[in-house]
């Protein structure tokens, strides 16, 4: 028979063990891919993180490709954001993270519809990006040139004006 003590000790086990589990199932999980800004930053999705960077903040990649340039491998990433616009970032040689391609404001951070290599150019892409709402242009397309990838360029192509 049980006697008084021997049944406190077993309810205090039962409550202890009871306790960890609802603590380790009320802890918050975060799993999956990394969260990514808008300057190219990838960070480990943690509580902290998700209070620094808002949901309209966080990127997923839409596309990679990879380029040669003077026998050195590089890649183009195109990020999208949940409010459709789109940030292209650069891998390079031996680098541990993309970094943001710079000096570009009329590609970055706008609607980016489409992006392909241009099959004429080596390292050079075709980059489709739709106009704003207050304008009167309905597309833009222009020509990424990355053959210097510290100093790219854009050069206009076509403008596809509304009616």
């Amino acid at each position: 028979m049980l006697n008084f003590s021997k049944v406190i000790a077993l309810a205090l086990t039962s409550l202890s063990f009871y306790t960890a589990s609802i603590s380790t199932i009320l802890k918050p999980a975060f799993a999956g891919e990394p969260i990514i800004d808008r300057n190219c930053h990838r960070h480990e999705r943690t509580q902290a993180v998700f209070q620094k960077i808002p949901p309209q903040n966080q990127a997923r990649i839409l596309l990679t490709s990879p380029f040669k340039v003077n026998n050195q491998k590089y890649a183009l990433q195109l990020l999208k954001f949940p409010n459709s616009t789109g940030v292209l970032c650069l891998w390079k040689p031996n680098a541990r993270l993309p970094q943001r391609l710079k000096d570009l404001p009329i590609i970055q951070d706008k609607v980016i519809e489409k992006i392909e290599k241009d099959a004429s150019q080596p390292a050079t892409y075709i980059v489709t990006v739709r106009g704003e709402k207050a304008e009167d242009i309905l597309r833009r397309a222009y020509r990424l040139n990355l053959t210097n990838p510290n100093q790219p360029k854009a050069t206009l192509l076509v403008r596809v004006y509304k009616k």
